[in-house]
């Protein structure tokens, strides 16, 4: 069972079974014109697991995340980029950068998540996506 849990963290991290990297996942999210959405985790933080798999994981099934670059960072294997997109130390904390005119916008949550609030924050960075596209 943990293998397969394995299995599913990798494929939602990034595209097949390597996940793209916080480098990759940006330049594809500039490239596309896609918002980035990045989950800070460690593989320690249980509330960092249960969220992958229940909010992130069907998220991504059913379609919800098609419109933005994902990617995962753990803040153990990279604490100076957790660092930098961390407000606080809390795990797990999702950050979403949008591009907009003049530059990317930040929308972040901190803590375990539900589907709805994930859904929200997308919507949120989509909007102003939208906004600037006019």
């Amino acid at each position: 069972m943990v293998h397969v849990a394995l299995a599913l963290l990798v494929a939602v991290a990034g595209e097949g079974n390597k996940p793209l990297d916080y480098e990759d996942a940006f330049a594809k999210a500039q490239k596309e014109k896609k918002p980035l959405l990045v989950l800070v985790g460690a593989r320690w933080c249980a509330s960092c697991q249960i969220m992958k798999r229940e909010t992130i994981e069907p998220m991504k099934e059913s379609g919800e995340l098609k419109n933005v670059v994902l990617t995962v960072v753990d803040k153990d294997a990279r604490p100076e980029l957790a660092e930098q997109l961390m407000k606080g130390e809390t795990l797990p904390q999702v950050v979403v950068f949008s591009r907009r005119a003049g530059g990317w916008k930040r929308f972040s949550l901190t803590g375990m998540q539900s589907r709805g609030r994930m859904a929200e924050l997308l919507g949120r960075a989509v909007g102003v996506r939208a906004r600037t596209r006019r």
